[in-house]
């Protein structure tokens, strides 16, 4: 679901050298899929790969969506396997995508023990570990230079709209 828009900077307020997945208010370059309509997501064009959000707020909805609920009940539920899933190597660097984010876990998360499980270490709550995932993913998808676009307090509320006990459904 990447499209890797690093190179495209913003110079001088120009909003249209943006990457797109910040004009679109998807961060995580979530495609639009024909019979698929997400909460808050706008009308589509035709020529649209990607999929545009009235506010960010639901295209981290959608993306916690994908990764929290649909990959878990596809059995994905490690970290490369998401990885991987949403950036295929037919289209992006998997292993740097997945090393970065990773690094950036570990570094957060204070974790000293790494496998690869998808799940947080029992100090962690779901929402800490998710939102901290979004915000990686985002990263990735939009660029690091890009950072200060990613709202956390919007990924959390995200979170608390599709999970508001902090519980996952087990399938």
């Amino acid at each position: 679901m990447s499209e890797n828009t690093t190179n495209n900077k913003a110079k001088g307020g120009d909003k249209s050298s943006l990457p797109i997945g910040i004009r679109q208010k998807n961060h995580l370059n979530i495609r639009c899929v024909n019979g698929q309509k997400w909460v808050g997501q706008m009308f589509r064009r035709p020529d649209d790969k990607f999929c545009t959000f009235e506010d960010e707020l639901f295209g981290y909805r959608a993306a916690l969506k994908i990764i929290a609920v649909t990959y878990r009940k596809r059995g994905i539920l490690q970290l490369s396997g998401v990885i991987s899933t949403w950036a295929p190597r037919s289209e992006n660097n998997t292993s740097m995508y997945f090393a970065y984010v990773l690094a950036r876990l570990i570094e957060k998360m204070g974790i000293q023990k790494v496998d690869d499980f998808f799940m947080p270490e029992p100090c962690i709550t779901f929402k800490d570990f998710y939102v901290s995932l979004i915000h990686y993913m985002a990263m990735v998808e939009i660029g690091a230079e890009n950072e200060k676009f990613i709202n956390d307090k919007k990924i959390s509320q995200a979170f608390d709209m599709l999970f508001p006990e902090d519980k996952l459904p087990l399938k």
